[in-house]
């Protein structure tokens, strides 16, 4: 398993810009408030649009701007829980990520 970002992404106060590749691994993302950890993972996740360059998740093009390509994020077959109240208050957290799996099976 690989992920690869070459990505710039505007933010308010600065860009922020991210070249890495990860393999399969455990890895931690970690900094200030306002650093852009959000942004990025929104980013990853398809999310958040305006970044530009590339993201690769095992040699599948989820994001090239160059290029136009932009695959929508319930066709990148992740997970994304946030911090905050963006889940379904009525749910549990179980609930949620089911319920995200349940909508891509009926497509």
């Amino acid at each position: 398993m690989s992920l690869q970002l070459e990505v710039t992404l505007p933010l308010d106060r600065f860009e922020l810009k991210v070249d890495v590749e990860l393999k399969a691994q455990v890895t931690a993302l970690f900094g200030p408030s306002g650093a852009g950890k959000t942004s990025l993972l929104e980013s990853i996740a398809g999310l958040r649009r305006g970044a530009l360059g590339t993201i690769t998740f095992n040699g599948t093009g989820w994001l090239d701007s160059a290029r136009g390509v932009y695959l929508p994020p319930e066709q990148r077959r992740i997970g994304y829980v946030p911090q905050d109240g963006l889940l379904f208050p009525h749910l549990n957290t179980r609930e949620n990520l089911l319920s995200g799996a349940q909508r891509q099976s009926a497509e």
